[in-house]
């Protein structure tokens, strides 16, 4: 036998270590051959213990890796079972199918694919059939990852989201699960004040940059809706933004001020966009990433609160309106809430103000040349 190989665990799932036990030429040019195969100093190679794994080792080093042993309570830790495996993949393409026929948006069938692949490798579930998963197993599992991954109670709610949907709108089982969500408290949106918002957008140079935050802070958008905008959605007539498809697959009508629209205008004669208002340099869609670093580097120059985020703006923008008196059914419908409830976590970070219904952006003494 050229090479040791031996089953561990590893960041909760179950590899392969395997080491040579004498010199192989071209030996980690054969370790790259095997799927999902990469290097630790500890460890040398690692290697998922799947079906498709222990079949290249054999391939290139005629060894059959051995199978786990059953840890102290007798659960059994690794499967090398093919019709498992396959069990597993064909319950997440299920999954994913369901969610597609429902519509849901591509964001979250990424994040409950990627929560329910998590759920099906943890280790005292490799061996089973997703169909025979029990409401206490799932109980044990968000214990083990509150425990040992130190998950966040969004983190643990959206778990949990995945997993339900699976059992009771995939196999359409009743179960109930709510018992198992986090006890989330009420948390207040983080706000800048009109000298803050002021002085981050003043430190942006870049016209394109300064333009698309002007625009989130003034119309209240969020980061998603910001790069979808597209040209036939500016209603410069009405002095409105068309957003389509917001979160909720909801259509709605925002704000557009005045002097965020010269912005624009200076904007379009010099980037010349083809379709979307923010395009990127090959006329594709801006990137929410690109958004989130202009939004970094702005908030360091400006030295505004650290942790502000782009969606910093949207909580800004909705205190702002509140603080100038406008009705809070008008903000809800300006930021698309589906209930009056969360708009009404403004009301507790507001400062009493009165004004007239308009963008704050319009008080403001920006250079916008």
């Amino acid at each position: 036998m050229k090479v040791t190989c031996r089953p561990i665990e590893f960041q909760g799932r179950l590899m392969l270590a395997v080491r040579p036990n004498r010199f192989i030429p071209q030996y980690n040019q054969l370790m790259k051959q095997i799927p999902g195969a990469f290097w630790k100093p500890e460890h040398q190679w690692l290697v998922p213990d799947q079906p498709q794994s222990r079949k290249k080792m054999q391939e290139l080093f005629g060894i059959v890796p051995p199978l786990a042993e059953v840890d102290s309570s007798g659960n059994k830790i690794v499967t090398g079972q093919e019709d498992i495996a396959d069990i597993h993949e064909t319950a997440i393409l299920k999954l994913v199918e369901q969610l597609m026929l429902n519509r849901y948006s591509h964001a979250t069938v990424k994040s409950y694919r990627s929560c329910f692949r998590d759920f099906l490798r943890y280790r005292y579930h490799q061996a089973l059939d997703p169909r025979d998963i029990t409401k206490e197993q799932i109980r044990q599992y968000m214990l083990t990852c509150i425990r040992e991954k130190k998950w966040s109670e969004s983190t643990q709610n959206q778990a949990i989201n995945a997993i339900k949907f699976y059992y009771e709108r995939v196999l359409g089982q009743d179960r109930e699960l709510y018992d198992l969500r986090p006890r989330v408290g009420t948390r207040l949106p983080e706000v800048l004040s009109e000298d803050e918002v002021k002085r981050l957008i003043s430190v942006v140079k870049n016209l394109k940059h300064r333009c698309i935050l002007m625009l989130i802070y003034s119309a209240g958008l969020r980061l998603s809706e910001s790069v979808n905008v597209r040209l036939d959605d500016l209603l410069v007539d009405r002095r409105q933004i068309f957003i389509k498809g917001g979160k909720g697959k909801k259509d709605r009508y925002v704000i557009l001020s005045d002097k965020l629209l010269g912005v624009i205008m200076k904007y379009r004669d010099h980037y010349q966009p083809g379709y979307w208002l923010f395009e990127g340099v090959h006329g594709d869609r801006y990137s929410p990433r690109s958004v989130q670093q202009i939004m970094r580097r702005a908030v360091k120059e400006s030295q505004v609160n650290p942790f502000a985020t782009v969606h910093t703006l949207r909580h800004s923008f909705a205190t702002h309106m509140l603080e100038r008196g406008t009705d809070l059914r008008y903000i809800q419908h300006l930021l698309g809430h589906g209930s009056i409830k969360t708009t009404e976590r403004y009301l507790h970070v507001r400062k009493e103000a009165e004004g007239k219904l308009r963008s704050p952006l319009e008080d403001m003494d920006l250079d916008v040349d």
